[in-house]
């Protein structure tokens, strides 16, 4: 008996489920008859769409409003609910005169006689965008940069040599920023072919873009700056990083499981590097110390400042006198996995504990290195870098 009983409430559990699939695309009301249309219509034409403002029926059976349009030669739709007065669309590559129909929706799911408008976008954001695109020499490879002033979700699919030589498709960025730039390295100051493609998420492609002149540029010539030279020099407002084992000459001896160590309560913690010559910029590795496996944990730096120097510094280490070598001024160390806190994932671990930042192209040829630390992963008082490598051309003295 309990068995048949536990059977007839599946049953009419399962019958209830059913019930309400039936019902999912069903009217919510009966039917009051074709909605009135929507009136005082108003167009504004934007980047690649139009802003449509209106002013819907006085009936409260209706649901919403929808637009009906072509967009890269298929039929879509946009759909606005009775409390909204305004529907965007968007997603146009073209400034060409469109078309588009304005129907009133009500609950039993009834439409209007349609309302139809026209517009002629303004300029689409990945046309814009492609306008801005440049394709210029960077130390070690291209450096890809644009502007984006509509901050639209444009992907850069960007395309340079394979270890055979031939152009493929090497690095896919997906960004929404205003200005942006990005390098691809470990190219030898050879003429290389490179090209980029743009796309949005309506599928609008533009073409290949090269750089200008032609297809093919030619890496400015990139090495590891040499460490013969340089020197670790202490300001007077500079941390002590000579402790618990650690040396301050340690951050530069090209051996990442020494380090510098400074004491408890000294944070930010900065530290001074003399190259020993002039020194155009490209890039920095900060290398963390590898504590528990990671780079994540403990003292390690999370966030930091860099700056530049070309005189030798005053004694009493006034900031003022150095020029900050980011904008914003402060650095941060990412994990990979993009989790939180000083947990880790097999991809932190697997990624490494060194990281790399560029230094903008335009900034000027400097001989001294200013590094402050801000932040480290355990938020502690103190912190304990391994090593600081630089990257660009060695200018001389």
């Amino acid at each position: 008996m309990k068995s048949i009983t536990i059977y007839l409430f599946l049953a009419l559990i399962t019958l209830s489920f059913l019930g309400c699939a039936k019902k999912e695309n069903l009217p919510i009301s009966a039917s009051t008859g074709k909605p009135g249309s929507v009136s005082d219509v108003s167009v504004k034409p934007m980047p690649g769409g139009a802003e449509v403002r209106f002013r819907m029926p006085d009936d409260n059976n209706i649901l919403g409003v929808k637009a009906v349009y072509d967009r890269n030669g298929k039929e879509v739709s946009t759909f606005v609910s009775v409390y909204d007065n305004v529907i965007v669309l968007e997603g146009y590559d073209n400034q060409e005169t469109q078309a588009a129909r304005l129907i009133t929706v009500n609950r039993a799911l009834e439409e209007s006689e349609p309302v139809v408008i026209s517009f002629t976008p303004k300029k689409s954001p990945i046309t814009s965008v492609k306008e801005t695109v440049q394709i210029i020499p960077d130390f070690g490879g291209p450096r890809f940069q644009w502007l984006n002033v509509d901050r639209a979700p444009i992907t850069f699919e960007m395309y340079a040599p394979d270890s055979t030589g031939a152009l493929t498709l090497s690095k896919i960025l997906v960004s929404s920023s205003e200005q942006m730039s990005h390098t691809i390295r470990g190219y030898p100051d050879e003429e290389i072919p490179v090209a980029i493609v743009l796309r949005d998420r309506y599928n609008n492609v533009t073409d290949t873009v090269y750089p200008a002149g032609g297809k093919t540029l030619t890496p400015l010539f990139e090495e590891k700056i040499p460490k013969s030279n340089m020197r670790m020099i202490v300001l007077n407002n500079d941390t002590d990083f000579n402790f618990h084992g650690g040396r301050v000459e340690y951050l530069i001896d090209d051996d990442w499981r020494t380090f510098g160590h400074s004491n408890n309560g000294t944070m930010p913690a900065s530290f001074t590097v003399d190259m020993g010559q002039r020194v155009k910029m490209s890039r920095f590795v900060v290398t963390n110390r590898e504590y528990w496996g990671h780079a994540f944990s403990w003292g390690n730096i999370k966030t930091f400042e860099v700056y530049g120097r070309v005189d030798a510094p005053s004694a009493d280490g006034n900031w003022d006198e150095w020029t900050p070598l980011q904008t914003p001024k402060e650095c941060e160390i990412i994990k990979p996995s993009g989790i939180g806190g000083t947990d880790v994932t097999p991809e932190d671990i697997a990624f490494g504990i060194s990281f790399d930042f560029e230094v903008p192209f335009e900034m000027q040829a400097f001989r001294y290195f200013r590094l402050k630390v801000t932040g480290t992963w355990s938020v502690t008082t103190f912190c304990h870098p391994a090593e600081v490598d630089f990257f660009g051309q060695g200018m001389g003295n």
